[in-house]
């Protein structure tokens, strides 16, 4: 599932902000308490909308919030619960809710006690937390260690990405789950977490720009991958690929079209960059790669265009059968 985040704030329009995401499948939101009037006169607006568009909605809580408004337990949600819940009361609520639990801070001590009090495992998701404060962040071996561990309970799992558009205040630092991803592209980070962590919901913790949420959307919907490159004038006939199944550490092939190709000065072949293999290397010329480690000089290879900068890790992640599209916007 892919998400996407609404924080009520006064001057939101969640009517565009719905028909800005309305591919989405979720929408994340808060009603940590105390909850103005005001906001909760925005919720039940969004909760309106999502209905006319399909969209489910993941909302943050606390015990204080549903004590406050019990109506949320009869309403179409899932009830992200943060704290000041017990096992008991989890176990309730998930014979008649969808539910989330924070998969950042849970432990198998909670887990095991949560499985005893006869909760229904099969309506919980665990979604990690968002960190605002720079260096705050998950590292990557926490969280490796903590998916194991839900996975281990057969739970679905969820993560966050930050944006790199509009950022939510008041620190302005983006909201990853993992540190290392903070000022990272979210596209990139993406799909990492869709290729890499294999997170059943990924969700958009602020504002994307207009562009790389158009990638993320036609990966999670076509399943095609975009890269956004840069090629030589006479290589700009080249829109796709289609990858080989055989995936090798050091480059990615395509399923060739032979065409006779002069051999360029050799130089020197780096990670990130796009070649096509020459006349030198007989019955493989025509075929055009994306190399994923540095090659060194290679006289069989004329380097027809680059990968960009910010999206140079999506080639980790490049599996054979799929589609990739070239973008040069």
């Amino acid at each position: 599932m892919l998400g996407f985040s609404i924080y009520f704030e006064k001057d939101i329009d969640i009517e565009k902000e719905i028909e800005k995401n309305k591919d989405f499948d979720l929408v994340f939101t808060s009603l940590h308490y105390p909850t103005s009037d005001e906001s909760y006169r925005q919720f039940l607006e969004l909760y309106n909308l999502c209905k006319d568009y399909s969209i489910r909605i993941c909302v943050d809580i606390n015990n204080e919030t549903l004590n406050n408004h019990p109506e949320l337990i009869d309403m179409d949600l899932i009830l992200r619960l943060d704290f000041g819940f017990t096992y008991e009361e989890i176990s309730k609520l998930s014979h008649k809710k969808s539910l989330a639990i924070n998969a950042s801070t849970v432990n198998n001590d909670f887990l095991s006690k949560l499985k005893l009090a006869n909760t229904k495992m099969d309506n919980i998701i665990a979604i990690h937390n968002f960190y605002p404060l720079e260096y705050s962040g998950l590292s990557e071996d926490y969280f490796i260690k903590q998916n194991s561990l839900i996975k281990s309970y057969g739970l679905n799992l969820g993560g966050f990405i930050p944006g790199n558009g509009n950022l939510r205040g008041p620190v302005y630092k983006g909201l990853p789950t993992l540190e290392n991803d903070r000022y990272k592209n979210p596209y990139s980070t993406f799909i990492k977490f869709e290729r890499k962590y294999k997170l059943d919901l990924i969700v958009l913790s602020e504002d994307v720009k207009t562009l790389d949420k158009e990638y993320i959307s036609k990966f999670n919907n076509e399943k095609i991958v975009t890269l956004p490159v840069s090629f030589l004038e006479d290589s700009k006939y080249i829109e796709k690929i289609k990858v080989r199944a055989d995936i090798s550490d050091y480059l990615i092939r395509n399923e060739r079209e032979k065409r006779d190709v002069d051999p360029q000065n050799p130089t020197f072949i780096k990670r990130g960059d796009i070649v096509m293999l020459n006349n030198l290397s007989g019955r493989y010329r025509g075929e055009i790669e994306i190399i994923k480690k540095d090659l060194g000089v290679s006289p069989e290879r004329n380097v027809i265009g680059r990968v960009k900068d910010d999206y140079l890790e999506i080639v980790d992640y490049i599996k054979g059968g799929d589609l990739v599209e070239f973008n040069r916007r």
